[in-house]
């Protein structure tokens, strides 16, 4: 039997610690790679019109989604949905439908302690255009335990089953030129889901 040198026994604990890291950095909360379908979710993350928890999103006639996760104190949040309106003067009508998903409820620091607390500023609504939108409240604790977005705003272009087909993470001056580009790449790569 051979002996190691112990440079090579460090140089295999690095390799094995690198390849660890690896295999475990996409474990956790953060659920929103392509290919992978969020909603509807194990347990409820959303509260329906009538404040029941729900695990998935409302149902729609539109083949594509696209779902911001949309926060009423964020600027880029703002910018996202203008890229949205923007986007959608070149989108087929029928194709896409907006969701936004709103928290509602914010932390509040006081003597006692962090808690949650109605909004202190109601959000106002967003205009995507011809875009239709529909806004769902998300569960904040539930939704933040299984998702743990931490970058904002987040938008996911998902198929009607929820399959996320492309990400985007803050807003950009190309945001609407890319919208455009991959729901026109999904309309032109065949017939549309559902139709």
């Amino acid at each position: 039997m051979s002996r190691r040198k112990p440079q090579d026994r460090i140089f295999a604990a690095a390799a094995a610690g690198i390849l660890a890291l690896l295999l475990f950095a996409a474990c956790g909360t953060k659920h929103f790679a392509v290919g992978s379908i969020p909603f509807p979710a194990e347990k409820p993350v959303f509260a329906d019109d009538s404040g029941q928890p729900v695990p998935g999103l409302p149902d729609s006639s539109e083949p594509y989604r696209l779902i911001v996760l949309d926060y009423a104190w964020c600027p880029p949040c703002t910018d996202a949905w203008k890229a949205l309106r923007e986007a959608s003067r070149d989108i087929p009508p029928g194709t896409v439908r907006a969701y936004r998903i709103l928290f509602d409820r914010e932390r509040l620091l006081g003597k006692e302690g962090t808690r949650e607390i109605e909004p202190i500023r109601p959000a106002s609504p967003r205009d995507a255009g011809t875009l239709p939108v529909t806004t769902v409240m998300a569960l904040p604790g539930p939704f933040r335990n299984r998702f743990g977005p931490e970058n904002a705003p987040l938008i996911l272009l998902t198929d009607r089953r929820g399959t996320v087909l492309k990400k985007w993470t803050g807003a950009s001056p190309s945001l609407a030129a890319s919208i455009v580009a991959e729901v026109r790449g999904l309309s032109s790569s065949g017939p549309l889901p559902g139709r």
